[in-house]
């Protein structure tokens, strides 16, 4: 029962950890940046200009990672999804009879 409803919820609960990395980044962006820069020897003129630059650069490039990282899982979660529904569809028409796949020749 649980290990259902966690595959049922997967989706959900990739979306929310996902959201709270891109909120942790913008955080860490505000927070970590300008001192970084300054402990290179930087000298910044207006911090909070780029405190607000990277609370919003940090977050536009951890999505970019995770769009790398965990775009192909979310595809599958979503072709689970279409799948689901064909077969729902095709149980409430009353089909429960397997369809059978035409197999074609390849040709040139």
């Amino acid at each position: 029962m649980l290990t259902r409803l966690i595959v049922d919820l997967y989706g959900w609960i990739i979306e929310i950890a996902l959201w709270m990395v891109l909120f942790a980044a913008a955080i860490a962006g505000f927070q970590g940046v300008v001192p970084i820069l300054q402990s290179r020897g930087w000298i910044l003129e207006s911090e909070i200009a780029w405190r607000i630059f990277s609370a919003i650069l940090s977050p536009a490039l951890v999505f970019l990672v995770l769009v790398v990282l965990f775009g192909p899982i979310l595809v599958l979660v979503d072709i689970r999804k279409s799948v689901r529904s064909l077969e729902a569809a095709s149980r409430s028409s009353g089909n429960d009879a397997v369809l059978h796949i035409e197999q074609r020749e390849p040709h040139l």
